[in-house]
C-alpha cells in the first residue's frame, strides 16, 4: 500500500510540472547516486523512480518540452558526476525511457552543481522552466544550491523549482526547502501522500505565478522555532501548500507563493510536548505582495478558580490538547488561598481543561473545551460545584451497628460511593459529600452480621445535610 501511495505521489508531482507550465519548459533532476538501491516498501528507490517517470512519459503531449540530468550514476567518488541525459527540447519518449533504464546509481549527491549545470542548460532559453529535483538525501559533496537559485532568479532567470524528497530520514531537511523556497516553488515528502496529494490537487486549480507570498516565521520566548506549516484555500479541506520552519534564517521565516486569494494557516510547533497548534485564519493573500505572520508560541496562562458551595475546593485539573487524550499540564488546587486559584504555563494553542471535584462522591467532572489560548495571554476559568451532604447511620435500639453503606444514583443507577459506619459514634453516621440528588441507600450489617439490610432512597439539595439512619 505504501508503495503505491508512493508511486502515487512522485506521479502527481510530476504531472504537475508538466500541466501547470504548458507554455514552459520542464527540466528534471534525477537523483543516481548510491544511495537509491537502497529499498523502500521491498522495491528498489530507483527501480521506483523509472518506473514512475516512464508511466508520465507515456502520457507527456506530442508537443512535450522537457529534459532529463542524472547525478552519481557514473562514478562512486565524483562530486562532479553530472550528466544530461536528455537535453532540454522536444521529447523523444523512447529515447527518454532508455535514458531512465540505463541509470546504475552507485556515486555521491552532488545537489547544488546539478543545479548548477541545469541553470547553465537553460541559460540561453527565452521562456519559464519548472526544474523538477528528485533526491532521496541531502547534498554530500560542495555548493549552496539555495544560494545558486535565489541568485538565478534575483538575475531574471525565468525558473521555478520543485523538490521531492524520496523517502528521506533525516530530521532537517531545511536545505531542501530552502531551494523550493528560493525557487517559488514547494517541497514535498514522497513519502507523505496525503500531504503531497492534497497540496498538488489545490495547485493545478490556480498557478501561483500571479499570486503573492505568505511568510510565516515561528518562535518560542525570542528564539526560532521548528515548525510545521499547512495551509488551507478558505472554505476547503485539502492543503493547499505544506511545509516547515526549521530554525535556520534560511527556512524560518518560511516564504510560500500562493494564488491570490483567502487562506487558513496551521502551524504546528513540532519539539514541544503535546504538539500545539496554532491558527491563522482570514489570511489574504495578493498578486505581488507578502503577508508577514508572527507565531509566537511563548507561554500563556490557564488559572483555574474552584469553589464548592461558595467555599474553595480541592479539585484535580489537567490541560489536554484540544480533543486529545494525553494531559500537557496537571495539579491540584487544594483549598487554600495561595494555591486556589491555581495556574499552569502552556505554549499556545486550544486546550480542553478539565476539572475533578475529587471533594465530591463520584468525582464529578467538569470540562472547559476548545480554549483558544494566545500567546502571553491569561484565560481565567472558574466554577463553584454545588454539593449536599448525606449522613448515614446504623443501629439497633440504642446500640450502633458496624454496617456497609453503599450510594447509588436514582438517575444513572451507577455507584458514587460507599463506606462503612463501624461502632464508633465518629463515623457512625457515615458523611458523604454527593452533589445534589435522588439517591438510593443501602445499609448492609457487618456486626452483627445476621441482621441483613435496609434500603431507603433519599433526595438531597444543595447546601443540605440529610441525616438518615438504618435501623433494627
Amino acid at each position: 500500500m505504501k508503495q503505491f501511495l508512493l508511486l502515487h505521489s512522485l506521479a502527481m508531482l510530476l504531472a504537475f510540472s508538466i500541466q501547470t507550465n504548458a507554455q514552459t519548459n520542464t527540466l528534471f533532476i534525477l537523483d543516481g547516486s548510491g544511495s537509491m538501491w537502497q529499498k523502500l516498501d521491498n522495491e528498489f528507490r530507483i527501480a521506483t523512480a523509472k518506473t514512475v517517470m516512464k508511466g508520465l512519459v507515456d502520457k507527456m503531449p506530442a508537443d512535450a518540452r522537457a529534459g532529463l540530468i542524472a547525478y552519481g550514476h557514473n562514478r562512486k567518488s565524483d562530486c562532479d558526476d553530472i550528466e544530461t541525459l536528455m537535453p532540454l527540447g522536444p521529447l523523444d519518449k523512447t529515447a527518454f525511457k532508455a535514458k531512465l533504464e540505463a541509470i546504475n546509481p552507485q556515486g555521491k549527491t552532488p545537489i547544488a552543481k546539478s543545479i548548477q549545470h541545469a541553470l547553465d542548460l537553460i541559460k540561453h532559453e527565452q521562456s519559464a522552466v519548472t526544474v523538477v529535483l528528485v533526491s532521496d538525501g541531502l547534498e554530500t559533496c560542495e555548493g549552496d544550491a539555495c544560494e545558486l537559485v535565489r541568485q538565478a532568479r534575483a538575475q531574471g532567470v525565468q525558473i521555478t523549482v520543485h523538490v521531492v524528497g524520496f523517502g528521506i530520514e533525516e530530521n532537517d531537511l531545511s536545505a531542501l526547502e530552502c531551494i523550493a523556497q528560493a525557487g517559488g516553488g514547494q517541497y514535498f515528502p514522497a513519502n507523505n501522500a496525503s500531504e503531497l496529494a492534497g497540496a498538488l490537487d489545490q495547485t493545478l486549480e490556480e498557478t501561483p505565478q500571479n499570486g503573492g507570498y505568505l511568510s510565516i516565521k515561528a518562535t518560542l520566548d525570542g528564539e526560532p522555532l521548528d515548525a510545521s506549516l499547512k495551509v488551507f484555500k478558505k472554505g476547503e479541506k485539502k492543503e493547499t501548500a505544506v511545509a516547515r520552519t526549521y530554525t535556520g534564517p534560511l527556512t524560518n521565516p518560511r516564504l510560500l507563493l500562493l494564488p491570490a486569494g483567502e487562506y487558513r494557516a496551521e502551524v504546528m510547533a513540532i519539539r514541544i510536548d503535546g504538539s500545539p497548534t496554532q491558527v491563522l485564519a482570514d489570511l489574504k493573500i495578493t498578486e505581488n505582495d507578502t503577508l508577514r505572520k508572527l507565531v509566537d508560541f511563548s507561554q500563556g496562562i490557564f488559572e483555574v478558580l474552584a469553589k464548592r458551595n461558595g467555599e474553595l475546593s480541592d479539585v484535580t485539573v489537567q490541560v489536554f490538547p484540544a480533543g486529545e487524550k494525553k494531559a500537557v499540564a496537571a495539579g491540584r488546587t487544594y483549598r487554600h488561598a495561595k494555591s486556589n486559584p491555581a495556574s499552569y504555563k502552556v505554549v499556545p494553542g486550544v486546550y480542553d481543561v478539565e476539572l475533578k471535584f475529587i471533594e465530591i462522591a463520584g468525582d464529578p467532572i467538569l470540562r472547559f473545551e476548545n480554549q483558544v489560548l494566545e500567546s502571553g495571554k491569561t484565560i481565567s476559568l472558574s466554577h463553584d460545584h454545588p454539593s449536599a451532604e448525606l449522613k448515614i447511620g446504623a443501629k439497633q435500639g440504642a446500640s450502633l451497628v458496624d454496617a456497609g453503606v453503599a450510594i447509588f444514583s436514582k438517575t444513572t443507577g451507577k455507584e458514587v460511593d460507599r463506606g462503612r459506619t463501624y461502632m464508633s459514634d465518629r463515623s457512625n453516621p457515615k458523611s458523604f459529600i454527593v452533589e445534589p440528588g435522588l439517591y438510593k441507600i443501602e445499609v448492609k450489617a457487618i456486626k452483627p452480621a445476621d441482621l441483613g439490610t435496609k434500603t431507603f432512597e433519599l433526595e438531597v439539595k444543595a447546601k443540605e445535610t440529610v441525616e438518615r439512619w438504618g435501623e433494627w
